[in-house]
């Protein structure tokens, strides 16, 4: 019943709009401390172009990280439901929203717009534009990331900068496999920046491996500072690893989608 409903495109309009409401009292109601902003603060004074990656638990207060120039943000979000409504909730704060994700390995047969999202992802980088993508998402393991913003990085020159946000009260959906993180309102935050990360335009697989750990250690490095900071729940990563990834193996790292 609850998913024939949010299939229909008012109830998903109405759903966007009440999560907007919450965020944005979450978003003037909780005490944002921000660490290490100085190379973020230079991509909008400078208008560089970056994209940026957060945990897809953690997207809720991502533009609240974001506080700037957001005409010049396109963000990739899947065909699902869940994705057409953070499309639509996308749309109240005038960010751009690209429409696809990889294929599900045990639907083969089913075509997600993988593909045409990256290629338009690309040129938006490409044309000075920035990008948001959540690099375990739109399936998980949840905390570890695929190879769809390193190759990004190297098609495009354009360095990942991955950040993320906690609050000392949240509610965490344990049921979600992300482990999605609601803010209270009323209570301390933190966003975090991590340090640019760059990929040669002639990187090979082992190369975008090692970018890739480097997106996913750094991510749930800041991840673990920034709920350690505000004495929050600690959310750890998903045992699971990311299939293809690892040492042992490199062969996808040029083919895989985020």
């Amino acid at each position: 019943m609850t998913k024939r409903l949010l299939s229909r495109p008012w109830a998903q309009e109405v759903l966007a709009f009440f999560v907007l409401l919450y965020l944005e009292l979450a978003r003037r109601t909780v005490r944002w401390e921000v660490r290490n902003a100085d190379f973020v603060e230079s991509v909008w004074d400078e208008r560089k172009s970056i994209l940026g990656c957060v945990w897809h638990g953690r997207v809720l207060m991502a533009l609240e990280g974001w506080a700037r120039q957001k005409e010049r943000m396109v963000a990739l979000a899947s065909r699902s439901r869940e994705g057409e409504i953070g499309s639509r909730l996308a749309r109240w704060y005038k960010v751009g929203v690209v429409r696809g994700s990889s294929r599900n390995p045990n639907k083969p047969g089913a075509a997600k717009g993988g593909e045409a999202a990256y290629r338009a992802m690309v040129n938006h980088l490409n044309a000075g534009g920035c990008g948001a993508v959540t690099p375990d998402g739109p399936r998980g393991p949840r905390m570890r990331a695929g190879f769809g913003a390193v190759r990004m990085a190297r098609d495009t020159g354009v360095p990942i900068l991955p950040f993320t946000w906690s609050t000392r009260r949240k509610t965490v959906l344990r049921k979600a496999w992300d482990h999605h993180c609601l803010p209270h309102l009323f209570t301390r935050g933190v966003i975090i920046w991590g340090e640019p990360i760059y990929v040669s335009k002639q990187a090979d697989a082992a190369e975008l491996e090692a970018a890739r750990l480097n997106l996913e250690t750094q991510l749930n490095s800041l991840t673990r500072e920034a709920d350690e900071a505000v004495g929050g729940e600690i959310i750890e990563p998903d045992s699971k690893h990311r299939p293809g990834t690892g040492k042992a193996s490199t062969s996808g790292a040029s083919g895989a989608s985020a």
